[in-house]
C-alpha cells in the first residue's frame, strides 16, 4: 500500500482516508503523528460510528468532543470538518443550525468557548485570525490535487452544541444527515 495521504486527489478521498484512520486501518493521519485512540474523542468511543459515517460521506472531521460535564469541568459537544463547497452534504450540515446547534461556515469571527475549567476558557475557537497557510500546515503531507481542492473548494463547518454537557443532540443529528 502506498502513502494513502500523498496519493489522494480529493476532498472525498481525505474522508475516506480519515475514516480508515478512526477504523484503524491507516496508521495516522496529517496532523497526528499516530494511530487513532481514546484521546480524539476523550473517552466517548459512541461518536467513533457517526465520526466514520460523516467522512465516508464527504465531511471530513479534524476535530470533535462529546459535551460533558463534571467537577467543575463541562464542555460542548461540537465537530469540525471540511466539505466540499459544491457537495449537497454542505446545506444538510447548515440546516442543522437552529436545532439546539450553532453551525458557523469558515472561522468563527467571535470566539466560541467550548471548554471550560474552573469557569475558565480551556479550548476556544475563533476570534483570532487563522493562519493563511493552515490548509498546508494541517495536511502536510496531502498529494497537491488534494491541496488544491482543499484551498479552491474546502468548506470549514464547525457544528456546536449550545447547552453544556449535552451529548444527545448534536451526534444524532449528525447522524441522521448520513443515514
Amino acid at each position: 500500500m502506498g502513502n494513502v495521504w500523498r496519493d489522494a486527489r480529493t476532498i472525498a478521498d481525505l474522508g475516506q482516508n480519515m475514516a480508515g484512520w478512526l477504523e484503524g486501518r491507516i496508521p495516522n493521519r496529517p496532523g497526528y503523528d499516530g494511530p487513532f485512540g481514546q484521546e480524539e474523542t476523550n473517552g466517548a468511543r459512541h461518536l467513533v460510528p457517526t465520526l466514520i459515517a460523516l467522512n465516508r460521506a464527504g465531511f471530513v472531521t479534524v476535530d470533535s468532543q462529546p459535551g460533558e460535564l463534571g467537577g467543575g469541568y463541562r464542555q460542548r459537544a461540537n465537530v469540525e470538518g471540511i466539505v466540499h463547497d459544491r457537495s449537497p452534504l454542505l446545506g444538510q450540515l447548515l440546516a442543522l443550525q437552529g436545532q439546539g446547534l450553532t453551525v458557523v461556515r469558515g472561522w468563527p469571527k467571535r470566539q466560541i468557548v467550548l471548554t471550560e475549567d474552573a469557569g475558565s476558557p480551556f479550548t476556544t475557537i475563533g476570534g483570532w485570525r487563522m493562519r493563511r497557510d493552515s490548509i498546508h500546515a494541517n495536511w502536510r503531507g496531502v498529494g497537491r490535487q488534494a491541496i488544491r481542492e482543499l484551498r479552491e473548494h474546502g468548506a470549514t463547518v464547525h457544528i456546536i452544541d449550545t447547552e453544556w454537557g449535552r451529548d444527545d443532540r448534536l451526534w444524532p443529528a449528525l447522524a441522521g444527515v448520513v443515514r
